[in-house]
């Protein structure tokens, strides 16, 4: 990508302080140069793009630690490591034109729009926690189950495998580390262009999507290699046309998957630009063990737009058709058929070995108390390689509380009963 055309960023950046933001870094005396973890910032200088000369020069790392230090005492954030993957494509930018102040306004502006917490570390108990990253690894892999339970089932059954081994990586850099300039530039562009910061979840899914044959074939025929080609060769980007590629899969699981995962993101701290309680940082971290973290949860309003008869769908882009399968206990539940199309319900577990890869599958249970059945189920169909399986936030007891609110007066125009 031509210089440019990285330039034309400044849309991006519209609402951002940008002159301002350079001012600061014009005025700033440049001899403070304390941060905490600046250890790891002076050996990431040393060992940041090292095969090229450009960056072993001492006025590359001089200018990569000016921009990431200012960033890093601006933004009350601690240094991690992999961080200056992220500052090289915004230092190339300069040149007579675009001096380092601007580099730097262009960087800062880029992570409070798309990390603003990302690498904030907190205190938890005794330990400090980088509270957005646990969390990014949990939706990814929310998000991963969901779309990719075809080969997910498979990666669980390696020994050693975590999948935030692979992950971890791809968001602290954005996919930059390892990634030639050129497409670092058309990656950057393209997240851009979304102008959606979860996109980073479906371009995680997405890397693992499109490699899925590659794993399979793997799987059946040299297990042992599966491990090493998950750590070194998943990210392996040579061109444009790969990273368009990327971004290809990335969109069409984002038009294919329920907006209740977004939503879900949206109720907790992760887009808070604001100072987290320690009780909001705790939440972030305790993701993970949360039963929100085992699979992705339909909101009601969702579900009956999808489902329920006499309703509108919600007007968000997402083309998927939703199916339920019903799990509550026969004698207490209400009925659904006079509400739901009755193609639309699957009742009787022995057609769920016969379920289709293509449509998605919302399993209801009878009430946050037998949550954990319904769960069973979803990890046995997600264990057995089964996509596109989802539970219903609240089980029945959301969706008489959905009925009763739009019940009253028919507000909205959805009389439900």
């Amino acid at each position: 990508m031509k210089q440019k055309g990285v330039l034309n960023w400044k849309q991006y950046f519209k609402n951002q302080n940008l002159l301002t933001d350079a001012l600061k870094f014009q005025e700033w005396d440049k001899q403070n140069l304390d941060i905490t973890e600046k250890q790891t910032l002076i050996k990431d200088l040393t060992r940041t793009r090292n095969d090229d000369p450009y960056f072993k020069k001492e006025t590359t790392q001089k200018n990569l630690q000016l921009l990431a230090t200012f960033y890093c005492q601006q933004n009350s954030v601690d240094y991690q490591q992999g961080m200056l993957e992220i500052v090289v494509p915004f230092l190339l930018l300069k040149n007579k034109e675009f001096p380092l102040s601007k580099c730097y306004a262009y960087y800062n502006s880029f992570m409070n729009l798309y990390f603003p917490k990302f690498l904030e570390q907190k205190a938890v108990g005794q330990n400090k926690e980088l509270a957005h990253v646990l969390s990014a690894i949990q939706f990814c892999e929310i998000l991963i189950k969901y779309h990719c339970a075809d080969f997910y089932s498979k990666l669980m059954q390696i020994e050693e495998f975590n999948l935030s081994m692979v992950i971890t990586q791809f968001l602290m850099t954005l996919f930059a580390k390892g990634t030639p300039i050129p497409l670092v530039y058309v990656i950057f562009d393209q997240f851009m262009q979304r102008n959606n910061p979860n996109y980073v979840f479906y371009m995680a899914a997405a890397f693992l999507d499109i490699k899925k044959e590659k794993i399979n074939q793997l799987w059946i025929n040299n297990k042992d290699g599966l491990l090493p080609f998950l750590n070194k060769d998943l990210k392996n980007l040579t061109s444009e046309d790969d990273v368009l590629s990327i971004f290809q899969i990335a969109d069409q699981l984002f038009i294919t998957t329920p907006q209740s995962f977004d939503n879900m993101i949206e109720q907790t701290s992760f887009h808070d630009k604001s100072i987290l309680s320690v009780e909001e940082i705790k939440d972030l971290c305790s993701i993970g063990t949360n039963l929100l973290s085992q699979c992705l949860y339909i909101f009601c309003p969702e579900l009956v737009s999808q489902c329920f008869k006499h309703t509108q769908n919600i007007q968000n882009n997402k083309q998927f058709q939703l199916y339920l399968i019903d799990i509550r206990d026969e004698k207490k539940r209400i009925k659904l058929s006079h509400l739901v199309n009755d193609k639309k319900i699957i009742i009787k577990k022995k057609y769920l070995n016969k379920l289709n890869q293509d449509v998605h599958y919302c399993i209801v249970v009878s009430s946050k108390a037998s949550l954990q059945k319904g769960l069973d189920l979803v990890q046995q169909l997600i264990m057995s390689g089964q996509k596109h399986i989802s539970i219903l936030k609240g089980g029945e007891e959301e969706i008489t509380l959905f009925i009763k609110k739009y019940n009253k007066g028919g507000k909205d125009g959805c009389i439900l009963m």
